[in-house]
């Protein structure tokens, strides 16, 4: 088995044309899980639970909370 700095060496020994190949070769092999999943939160009872009139914050007041965190 080669070790990296070899592996390396021979890349570098490589005409460019060449070089995109290995790129497309490592993109297609690379592994699946180095993106970020995605949540569907449309189901989460974060999202669908029923809250009481008194415990609900209007839209407009949790933007301006956050416009004056960020200032």
């Amino acid at each position: 088995m080669s070790t990296l700095a070899e592996i390396e060496a021979a890349i570098e020994q490589l005409p460019p044309e060449q070089w995109v190949e290995i790129r497309r070769w490592l993109e297609s092999h690379a592994p699946k899980a180095a993106s970020a999943p995605r949540v569907d939160w449309t189901g989460s009872h974060a999202v669908t639970r029923q809250r009481r009139a008194e415990t609900r914050l209007d839209a407009g007041v949790v933007m301006e909370a956050l416009a004056a965190v960020r200032d």
